[in-house]
């Protein structure tokens, strides 16, 4: 799938490809830990490190798509056979472009319901999924590594015609 934008009077296609293992790892990486400290700082830097050896474990287990831009990774999607969103991370500067909703209706292309967990405290991941016609279906507390509680909403979203 390509999308095109354009930057400055020059025509720019974003991509969305599956993840390549060996190949890409480290430019998911990378997104995630540029991203990560911006959308989760209310949590202990252990969180991060915890996530990324979560995040390694899944893009292994877990279909990935890649959006990329000019050759470049700028954002990523993990869902497995039941529609369940583990992660979701958009480059930061290419937020409001579209990444993420692209990213959203390609695999909701294979799954008629969408499932996904977010912290309340993330208000933007939690306004661009209301955006994108997620509801909450339930909340919980999570407790992170220094015993701090933290809001957390289940969400999902069945197929948009």
């Amino acid at each position: 799938m390509a999308a095109d934008g354009q930057l400055g009077g020059q025509i720019r296609s974003m991509h969305i490809r599956p993840y390549k293992c060996k190949i890409d790892e480290a430019s998911v990486l990378a997104v995630f830990d540029r991203t990560f400290p911006i959308t989760h700082s209310f949590l202990e830097s252990r969180e991060q490190t915890e996530g990324r050896q979560h995040l390694v474990f899944l893009l292994g287990q877990s279909e990935t798509l890649i959006a990329e831009l000019d050759g470049s990774v700028i954002g990523f999607i993990t869902v497995d056979d039941e529609g369940y969103i583990s992660a979701l991370y958009v480059d930061r500067l290419q937020i409001r472009q579209g990444v993420g909703s692209t990213l959203l209706q390609e695999v909701q292309n294979y799954h008629e319901l969408l499932r996904l967990h977010v912290f309340e405290k993330n208000v933007s991941a939690l306004e661009f999924y209301r955006a994108q016609g997620f509801a909450v279906i339930d909340e919980d507390m999570q407790v992170d590594s220094s015993g701090h509680q933290h809001g957390r909403l289940e969400m999902e979203r069945g197929v948009v015609k």
